[in-house]
């Protein structure tokens, strides 16, 4: 994740998720996520939950402490997402989970 800005408790970022290799395992953020996909296509799923397919120009959220994971459905393209945390000062983005 490359952090574009950091003020008043709350981070904006910019990941790209290779093909094949492009996962984000089992973790949650200890505040709201909102996410924009710039490039590709990414799949998000909720514990609990239908997976649900992001396309470029889609938005979502995920509420504080929901527990997710993502990943790049593409063998071939990779998956750019445009990330806006809100999070307490001092706070890591996101928490793994087992």
């Amino acid at each position: 994740m490359h952090w574009l800005a950091a003020a008043a408790g709350a981070s904006a970022g910019i990941a790209a998720r290779p093909a094949k290799e492009g996962v984000a395992p089992r973790h949650y953020h200890p505040g709201p996520e909102f996410i924009y996909l710039l490039e590709g296509s990414l799949n998000l799923q909720e514990d609990g939950k239908h997976p649900h397919t992001l396309k470029q120009g889609e938005t979502m959220f995920n509420p504080t402490k929901t527990v997710h994971v993502g990943n790049n459905p593409s063998t071939t393209a990779p998956a750019k997402v445009l990330v806006f945390l809100v999070v307490e000062k001092g706070q890591p983005p996101a928490f793994p989970v087992d």
